[in-house]
């Protein structure tokens, strides 16, 4: 097998292409079947909510990227959901509103990362106290609908209304925002450090990185992504309720899961969740037009997720018989200078397990 094949098994992982595959897949099948899901509106619809489920992935992507979870996600959109509506009345001071409910989002998350990272509790643990404790506050704090209108600012619902080409404008945000992160991962010796500590925290320690500082940058950006998704949905729903964050909780899992993140840390593909939102949004705008009730939805999606998980593996056997042993030094070498190093061999054999 030609040294170019060998290369691409280890610069393009094949777990990254089930994403891009199911959604191939599905274009096919909708254009085939629901034709009317791909129309100037159906577009809009679904490339504006795959925008906020992808903001929100891309948070969940960092934090499950240092090996923990994060199933506060939810809460923190509908903060920054109802903070938005809540104090984004007429008249109001909308960037700094914005600028507030960044700033909220990003001290919840580091909430998280207090017991996380320097307490080292259970990020399951954690988060999901996080959750009941930032929901129920909320609920508390501005009520269920947020305000007395409980219609969001006229400025966010007009930009989550605006299109280019009949691709929503929220996507484009989103895609600034993977271009960002994945330039962030790649080029940064930071970025590249947070697949390595979520390889190997310990022997990242040992080889002098900043283990917590990592952490808290990561924390602290997943904080930005869930907030910047609360305020995109409470503009592409209108009147946004607390319950707007509710789906994003095991939406963004299962979106990193199809884009081939592996949940015991390390590198991920932001290209590869921005399909898999896509995907995922694609599907579900296929099955309401098609008059599937909430029930038959959630179990289609779970049905998508096996499929997607068990493609990834065959995928992954299949491409590692492209492998000559002779090339896996040199590949392996390239790999580590393009992407996050393996600190150690048993570091490498727990990515590729």
């Amino acid at each position: 097998m030609s040294q170019f094949a060998t290369d691409l098994k280890y610069r393009l992982p094949a777990r990254y292409l089930a994403s891009w595959g199911a959604l191939g897949v599905l274009l096919a099948v909708v254009v085939a079947v629901v034709p009317v899901a791909l129309q100037p509106n159906g577009v809009r619809i679904v490339t504006a909510l795959a925008a906020v489920l992808a903001l929100a992935s891309f948070g969940q992507m960092l934090i499950v990227m240092l090996g923990a979870i994060d199933l506060s996600v939810s809460s923190i959109v509908i903060v920054a959901a109802g903070m938005v509506v809540h104090y984004g009345t007429p008249g109001a001071n909308l960037p700094l509103v914005i600028l507030a409910t960044l700033a909220l989002g990003v001290a919840i998350s580091l909430w998280n990362w207090l017991f996380i990272s320097v307490l080292r509790l259970n990020s399951i643990i954690v988060t999901l106290g996080t959750l009941g404790l930032v929901t129920g506050g909320i609920s508390i704090w501005t009520g269920v609908s947020f305000s007395e209108s409980g219609l969001a600012p006229q400025a966010i619902q007009d930009f989550s209304d605006f299109s280019v080409l009949n691709v929503s404008a929220c996507f484009l945000v989103a895609v600034a925002g993977g271009l960002i992160l994945a330039l962030t991962l790649s080029k940064t010796r930071a970025g590249r450090q947070v697949a390595a500590i979520g390889a190997n925290r310990r022997a990242a320690t040992l080889q002098g990185m900043r283990v917590t500082r990592v952490e808290f940058a990561a924390f602290a950006g997943a904080g930005v992504f869930y907030s910047v998704a609360g305020i995109l949905v409470a503009g592409v729903v209108g009147t946004p309720d607390v319950s707007i964050g509710e789906p994003y909780q095991l939406l963004t899992i299962t979106a990193i899961a199809i884009a081939g993140t592996t949940f015991n840390g390390g590198p991920a593909s932001v290209a590869g969740i921005l399909s898999a939102c896509l995907f995922l949004q694609l599907l579900d705008q296929a099955m309401e037009i098609h008059g599937f009730s909430a029930g038959p939805r959630v179990v289609v999606r779970g049905i998508a997720l096996v499929l997607a998980v068990a493609a990834i593996t065959l995928s992954q056997f299949a491409f590692s018989r492209l492998r000559p042993s002779s090339a896996v030094p040199r590949a392996l070498n390239e790999d580590n200078e393009s992407s996050a190093p393996s600190l150690t061999p048993d570091t490498h054999q727990k990515e590729t397990s």
